[in-house]
């Protein structure tokens, strides 16, 4: 498998809420092969833009470690719903991902109340591209319109790498049946 690290940590370290030019360059060459295929035909890093976080979700954001999750928040910065939840439920919110780890599943939008969407070493949530890299789009797809848009077109694919493998696996069948 392929961890969170290797498939996120060539991107440019990004702020809270920083924008940054169109196309960022990245921030150092390749270290595997999944950022080498990533990277294949692409300019730079597009759809690249750290979400602005509130207030509180930095607070809580700075109590959890990488794998953590809403049970490491002190309860008077949690969500009053989930104040009285057991710590056993909803294990994915307000989580950070672990850089060794595997991502949760991405979503139609990277909201930390509905996953894990903290970025393991930088106080944000996912960019666009992040999820997209987490769902194997190569970096030279451009994803259009505003950001929760291009949250939903991310979280609404196939993963690229998915459906190559579907349709490899058709064609193995279909091949062997001629």
């Amino acid at each position: 498998f392929v961890t969170v690290k290797e498939a996120l940590d060539d991107l440019p370290p990004l702020s809270n809420g920083v924008q940054g030019e169109r196309i960022k360059p990245y921030a150092h060459a390749p270290t595997c092969d999944y950022q080498r295929r990533a990277r294949v035909g692409s300019p730079g890093v597009i759809n690249h833009e750290a979400p602005r976080l509130s207030a509180i979700n930095i607070r809580r954001l700075g109590h959890i470690a990488p794998g953590g999750n809403w049970t490491d928040i002190p309860d008077d910065l949690l969500p009053k719903g989930m104040r009285a939840a057991r710590k056993s439920d909803h294990t994915k919110r307000y989580g950070r991902v672990h850089p060794d780890g595997l991502a949760s599943t991405i979503l139609t939008k990277c909201d930390p109340h509905w996953g894990a969407y903290f970025h393991y070493s930088q106080d944000r949530s996912f960019t666009v591209r992040e999820a997209a890299r987490i769902q194997s789009f190569p970096d030279h797809f451009v994803f259009t319109g505003k950001q929760a848009q291009q949250f939903a077109q991310v979280g609404n694919a196939v993963p690229p790498l998915l459906a190559q493998a579907v349709g490899l696996s058709i064609k193995s069948i279909l091949e062997k049946a001629t």
